[in-house]
């Protein structure tokens, strides 16, 4: 796979410095954009929450034309018309950010549904506010409920409260009313703020005990657009297809399903 950083086209691995914090302690702030094979999804939300990021932690950062790098990756990677993943980074090494950009396959799902476990243990952070590269123990939650037969965890604060997925943003229905979860410790979701353009979604705590209240579950991000929810750890849900087209039409930049 070819990437972009510091001017070049490579295909070698990142190159990071021995002692840089991205190294060592996995700083940086990144975001995953879609590409639908002929438009780059929604890329100034993107970087505008990237950029913001990095200048509230007072990280100084150099930028490019994004629009114009991710192009010629999907060039180059054969990309061009294909739908896929595009990664802008900025891992912090020594001095001046500086972004680094993949672009690699990305096959869409648009029937899938979801199945989700609950995640016993419990990580809370100021970052969650914003899109860190330090993701190690929705990582590791993950690959744990993978290894399960689920396809993601249901994450929740310390008191048992609903936050997210680890892949997305959760939204549930009941009785013709859309559902968020309100915590400043749920990270930030674009997918969901587009969501909130097609449906009134009220931001809300959701109690693990209060899950069977609802109707319909779905999960949102920026590669899947919002699909349905059809389990989460032993509370059924039934699948929405409307709201999820509606949705996802709005996301991906597709026509629905």
């Amino acid at each position: 796979m070819i990437h972009y950083q510091k001017g070049t086209y490579a295909r070698d691995g990142v190159r990071l410095g021995a002692t840089s914090p991205a190294l060592l302690h996995g700083a940086g702030f990144g975001e995953i954009l879609y590409h639908n094979g002929w438009e780059l999804c929604h890329l100034d939300l993107h970087l505008d929450r990237l950029l913001h990021a990095l200048r509230s932690y007072g990280v100084p950062y150099e930028t490019v034309d994004f629009h114009d790098v991710v192009t010629e990756l999907l060039d180059r990677n054969g990309l061009r018309g294909q739908p896929a993943r595009v990664d802008i980074l900025y891992p912090l090494d020594s001095g001046t950010a500086t972004p680094v950009v993949t672009a690699r396959p990305h096959e869409p799902k648009p029937y899938k549904a979801y199945r989700l476990c609950f995640c016993e243990e419990r990580h809370l952070s100021a970052l969650a506010g914003h899109r860190t590269a330090n993701g190690l123990f929705h990582h590791l939650a993950r690959q744990r409920a993978r290894a399960r037969g689920f396809d993601d965890a249901a994450l929740f604060d310390m008191e048992d409260n609903l936050l997210e997925a680890t892949r997305g943003a959760l939204v549930f229905e009941k009785q013709g009313v859309f559902a968020c979860v309100d915590s400043p410790y749920r990270q930030p979701s674009i997918a969901l703020d587009i969501a909130r353009r097609v449906l009134d979604i009220l931001p809300l705590r959701i109690p693990q005990d209060e899950l069977p209240d609802f109707r319909h579950a779905y999960i949102l991000n920026s590669l899947i657009g919002m699909r349905p929810v059809v389990s989460l750890g032993e509370t059924g849900f039934v699948p929405d297809a409307d709201a999820c087209n509606r949705v996802s039409e709005a996301v991906l930049l597709t026509p629905a399903s």
